[in-house]
């Protein structure tokens, strides 16, 4: 009877190691991109009078053509002045891979448009942009803009680590 039980043990052991072990799923880790875009704030001295915060998903939608539907969650702001200024920092967790595909696709117009618009007008802000990009981490997709990009971005990532 008892070698009976220590293989029930056994086997039960082993199914709950199977079935909850690690998946290597980076999208497991929880991140509150609102809190990711303040302390990106407070750490880069970002100004709240020179941006322009991104309230809600219809004012994602109006500005990046995000629908709602792909979004879970996200935090955004835009420089005020954009003829002096490039700063712009778009944070988004999709609902799912096709979600953040789309918010991908939108992000990466939003930033060739960006670009083309420097090119027209501001060879300065046309080089800071030219080191900018669009990058996806799972179903999160950030499109940072700012003369720190190198920093910032490393700070982003720091919260997937």
């Amino acid at each position: 009877m008892r070698k009976f039980s220590f293989i029930s043990v056994i086997l039960c052991l082993m199914f709950l190691f199977a079935f909850t072990g690690c998946t290597g799923d980076t999208d497991s880790k929880e991140v509150v991109l609102s809190d990711v875009l303040a302390s990106i704030n407070s750490k880069f001295a970002i100004s709240e009078n020179e941006m322009m915060w991104i309230e809600t998903a219809d004012d994602l939608e109006l500005y990046y053509n995000i629908a709602p539907a792909d979004v879970k969650q996200f935090a955004a702001e835009t420089t005020v002045n954009s003829a002096t200024d490039i700063t712009e920092i778009i944070l988004v967790e999709a609902v799912d891979s096709d979600s953040a595909q789309r918010v991908y696709d939108a992000l990466q117009i939003r930033y060739n448009s960006q670009r083309d618009l420097c090119a027209s007008y501001s060879a300065e802000l046309l080089a800071i942009v030219n080191e900018c990009s669009v990058a996806r981490n799972g179903n999160y997709i950030a499109l940072i803009m700012s003369s720190d990009f190198d920093d910032i971005t490393e700070w982003y990532n720091s919260y997937f680590d």
